[in-house]
């Protein structure tokens, strides 16, 4: 009996054939769906935003735009008889809308809240540079309004405790005045960081400090209208012009800690000469200047309170300044200066390295001035002497 054996030669068969172009295919279309997204989301957001006054024609836009990125999306990846139509279709509508919105202009004249009402200008004494008259400063007094909680100060760093005590009612006694500067005299710059809606996001401003004077506060802000309120999705598509303000830390950053309730922190910074702090003062009247003839938009991520100061800062020195995703998240702008060496490390003539939750803990303003009242404030000085307690002083480099 033999045994009969059938050999199989595999080489006979065809592998089964990979399909390599099924994930090339779901990359393209997930890559098509987030573009579709993102735009069918701007076009909705500007509509949303500048058709404000007209209630029914803003409606009506939202829903239209969010039917026909529906409709399109879904033919365009099934591939639709039709699908190439309904995509033109909504290309050229969003066409129309970009050129709309690229043609809308940042204004001068609008009903603008009382606290950005007043654009900065300034002048040079001929004879003597250094001597500059700053116009339309701020220097209002802040008040809680009448019925308004009581202000609860924290007592405990931002950096630990997230506690939002929501937005307060205040009242400002307006004041514009004139105050003139001697750039020989400034002596050092401070960061301050104000929180109000999460660690992650801070507004940031910058006092120059002076020889036998006190400081000076600069702020980038939204130009509010009467009516408006903080929107950062609104901040994306210029709902909001771009300001400048120059303001007495009596009123721009006591109004934060002591009427509106935000978590305010100053943080001294190291290693500038005066001629590179001069400069940075200077870029902040150029912009002022720039501002008073032409306005611009401000931009939630491109162009806000922080961004700004540190293309200044390094326009100035790029060195010292580097970019850091943080100038973007600017809740971290603090651990950024922590990072690059730019807090100093001397207290009392002692070297002592801080760590930057300690650095947190001293900046903190609020509960040095939890008792620092509106009668107290009167003092043009006594709140500025008050945050820097038990901070180092640092001296410019030669």
């Amino acid at each position: 009996m033999s045994n009969n054996r059938t050999e199989i030669n595999i080489s006979k068969f065809d592998k089964p054939a990979i399909d390599t172009k099924k994930p090339a295919i779901i990359l393209a279309k997930s890559l098509c769906f987030l573009v579709f997204l993102v735009a069918s989301l701007w076009a909705g957001l500007v509509c949303w935003v500048h058709l404000i006054d007209y209630s029914w024609i803003r409606w009506l836009s939202v829903i239209g735009i969010t039917l026909l990125s529906i409709i399109t999306i879904k033919m365009t990846l099934a591939k639709d008889r039709y699908w190439q139509r309904w995509l033109a279709g909504f290309g050229i509508l969003w066409i129309v809308l970009l050129v709309w919105y690229e043609w809308l202009p940042p204004r001068q004249d609008r009903p603008w809240m009382s606290e950005v009402s007043q654009v900065l200008q300034f002048s040079q004494n001929i004879s003597n540079p250094n001597l500059i008259t700053l116009h339309n400063v701020r220097n209002f007094d802040w008040v809680r309004a009448s019925g308004a909680d009581n202000l609860r100060q924290p007592t405990e760093p931002y950096f630990f405790n997230v506690d939002d005590e929501g937005d307060q009612d205040v009242v400002a006694q307006e004041r514009w005045s004139e105050r003139t500067i001697d750039i020989s005299k400034l002596n050092g710059v401070d960061i301050i960081n104000s929180y109000w809606m999460g660690e992650q996001i801070g507004h940031t401003l910058l006092s120059f400090t002076f020889q036998d004077e006190r400081p000076l506060s600069f702020s980038i802000e939204i130009r509010k209208e009467k009516d408006e309120s903080f929107s950062a999705f609104g901040g994306f598509v210029r709902q909001f012009e771009l300001a400048l303000v120059a303001s007495e830390e009596r009123d721009i950053v006591y109004t934060r800690s002591n009427v509106r309730g935000e978590q305010v922190y100053i943080f001294p910074i190291q290693g500038l000469s005066q001629q590179q702090v001069q400069q940075l003062f200077m870029a902040y009247l150029h912009l002022a200047k720039e501002l008073q003839q032409a306005p611009t938009w401000y931009n939630t991520l491109t162009k806000n309170c922080t961004t700004v100061l540190f293309n200044m800062a390094r326009n100035v020195d790029a060195t010292d300044f580097p970019w850091d995703y943080r100038v973007v998240v600017s809740g971290y702008v603090p651990n950024y200066l922590y990072d690059q060496g730019l807090l100093p490390k001397q207290l009392e003539n002692q070297q002592k390295i801080w760590t930057i939750n300690q650095w947190y803990t001293q900046a903190h303003v609020n509960p040095k001035v939890a008792n620092f009242s509106f009668e107290n404030n009167k003092d043009p000085e006594a709140y500025s002497k008050l945050i820097r307690q038990g901070l180092p002083q640092p001296v410019l480099k030669p």
